[in-house]
């Protein structure tokens, strides 16, 4: 049994490191680079096999999924989608193995497509555990990944370069609404 945990705060990095020490097998934590933001607070719980859906709507169009640095460019995205009347689902994908089956079945039964959004290849990450657990209930999957070569730079440069940052998940949410 193993585990893949990716915080997006020092609230969940610290709430998942307690979680890898208590998990029974080989937990991998997946930490970004970046100074986040502290999203949560203190008393929030952290489970392996767990996500958090951050925004939620009856309007919701689509779910975003994402975990880590890529998070903010989510909730990001979700703003400038607000502002332009376009409802979206934010989920906190931070336990990429064992993956939320539950949440993300949900999610994608109530708002018709899944966008995932990771710093990762796109092969072994987020957006393939995601896709693997809703293929068999004919959830749509977008998934936006890193699909070259790894550089060196700022951050958000490079969240740029790699089509992975809040612009780019606008134009994808608005290009998938068509």
């Amino acid at each position: 049994e193993s585990a893949v945990l990716y915080p997006s705060d020092a609230v969940s990095a610290e709430k998942l490191v307690l979680e890898a020490a208590k998990f029974p097998g080989m937990v991998f934590i997946r930490t970004s680079r970046p100074a986040t933001p502290v999203l949560y607070s203190n008393d929030t719980l952290f489970p392996v096999g767990g996500s958090h859906v951050l925004k939620s709507s009856k309007n919701d169009v689509l779910t975003i999924v994402s975990a880590g640095v890529t998070l903010w460019e989510a909730l990001n995205a979700y703003e400038i989608l607000k502002q332009k009347g376009v409802w979206v689902r934010v989920i906190d994908l931070y336990s990429i193995k064992p993956v939320d089956v539950k949440t993300l079945v949900r999610a994608g039964q109530e708002t018709g497509c899944l966008v995932t959004v990771e710093d990762h290849y796109p092969e072994g990450g987020l957006g393939s555990a995601v896709a693997e657990a809703v293929s068999s209930h004919g959830i749509r999957v977008h998934r936006l990944a890193v699909n070259q070569i790894p550089r060196s730079g700022k951050p958000e440069e490079l969240l740029s370069l790699c089509g992975i940052d809040s612009k780019k998940i606008v134009s994808t949410v608005l290009a998938l609404q068509k």
